[in-house]
């Protein structure tokens, strides 16, 4: 993974206006488009991406974060449409093969590693940036201790930890993995509810295959072109 090359602008979120803007995105697979012709306008606070989980889903995220270079159309992020632009603008969470954690660590390791590789340009000084994350991230979840391992921790708590890494950038947009990797009802409605906290201050997208249900936050729907079929 390479590090950013700049430290992102702190930007003060437009109210009331769009921040990611898509016209006609697309990207092609193997075979056929993953997705086709979206066209999205996403403002402040928290945006639920509803599509079936998997490489349309994923791929459509990234674009949106400038991960992934669209095949044709656009995507602007604060007026930026270069993927390198906009990556300054964007953290992501929670994809798989991307940001995922090694089981053999403890969650003290990977947050003094992220601390560690985000120094030089965030300039993250001390341990109570950590501990804002963290309360950021979890709310009133009950938080890992440092000492424990990775992999002794729930898909909720991952989760959330994959979310409180990626906030140490202090970046105004978060895009998030599927939601569908927190697999307990119970438990996809508290990471739900800790999205909506984080939302109250920057922009988060999230992937969805479900409706978040009515005691979700307040939130917005889009329901992107998959494939070329509506």
């Amino acid at each position: 993974m390479s590090r950013p090359t700049a430290v992102p602008p702190q930007l003060a979120l437009p109210e009331g206006e769009a921040i990611i803007v898509s016209r006609g995105l697309t990207v092609d697979g193997e075979h056929s488009p993953l997705f086709s012709d979206v066209d999205m306008d996403l403002g402040p606070g928290l945006h639920a991406v509803h599509m079936p989980g998997g490489h349309s889903q994923k791929a459509l995220l990234l674009t949106l974060a400038g991960r992934l270079k669209p095949s044709a159309g656009t995507v602007a992020v604060f007026g930026e449409t270069a993927p390198r632009a906009i990556r300054k603008h964007c953290a992501i969470a929670a994809f798989g093969d991307i940001d995922d954690l090694d089981e053999a660590v403890t969650v003290g390791t990977v947050v003094a590693e992220q601390r560690r590789w985000l120094a030089p340009l965030f300039r993250r000084a001390s341990a109570d940036a950590d501990r804002d994350v963290l309360a950021l991230a979890f709310g009133d979840i009950e938080r890992p201790k440092p000492t424990d391992y990775i992999g002794g921790l729930g898909d909720l708590e991952t989760f959330l930890l994959q979310i409180a890494l990626a906030l140490h950038s202090d970046r105004p947009v978060l895009v998030v993995g599927d939601l569908e990797q927190v697999r307990d009802n119970g438990r996809r409605a508290q990471a739900v509810q800790r999205l909506g906290a984080i939302a109250a201050d920057r922009l988060v997208v999230v992937g969805v295959t479900n409706s978040l249900g009515e005691e979700a936050p307040e939130h917005d729907v889009h329901i992107p072109n998959i494939a070329g079929k509506d």
